[in-house]
């Protein structure tokens, strides 16, 4: 998520044809911001979703809100940058129990307000996310919609591709042995 950004218009995707995507955004001129390996530790909350992410470029306390469909989803994104992140992830298991763990593999680009991620997630397979970033009260979701919609065009995202739910949702349907779900 960007600085400033508080809100998104975003779709989850299977794909099978990252190298397709990749050569579509380096057409467009979008900017590859790098790979790395992310940790994203879910909690049990009463709303919405909190998840600690962890990775080589930032520790990020995530709380979201947003719908599980098909297709563009409106969501509102809380960030809180974190330094310890092990200790704040022992808190927040202790008070709230962790969910599900997952980890990932992303590629990060960016091209004006909207990010692409080519993901590849441990027991799930590979996905791409359009999100294209906005800010409450000045951005309208149906221009942020408008665009999503165009880039999923753009990328050859089919209805069928589409994914409702969080990762984190998708591993906690797995058999309890193949999840990332912790017990706590």
């Amino acid at each position: 998520m960007e600085k400033g950004a508080d809100q998104t218009v975003e779709i989850k995707a299977r794909c099978s044809d990252h190298e397709n995507v990749r050569r579509k955004l380096k057409e467009w001129g979008a900017k590859f911001l790098g790979r790395e390996t992310q940790v994203d530790i879910f909690y049990h909350v009463p709303r919405g979703r909190l998840k600690l992410r962890r990775s080589e470029s930032e520790n990020l306390l995530i709380g979201y809100e947003r719908p599980d469909i098909r297709g563009p989803k409106h969501c509102r994104v809380n960030l809180y940058a974190c330094g310890d992140a092990e200790a704040l992830d022992r808190v927040l298991a202790d008070c709230l129990g962790r969910k599900v763990v997952l980890k990932k593999e992303r590629e990060h680009y960016i091209l004006g307000n909207v990010k692409f991620h080519l993901d590849h997630v441990e027991q799930l397979g590979t996905f791409l996310e359009i999100e294209v970033l906005g800010k409450r009260g000045v951005d309208k979701v149906s221009d942020l919609m408008a665009i999503c919609h165009d880039f999923m065009n753009r990328c050859g995202v089919k209805p069928e591709d589409l994914v409702e739910q969080a990762y984190a949702d998708l591993l906690e349907e797995l058999p309890s042995e193949e999840a990332g779900r912790t017990g706590d």
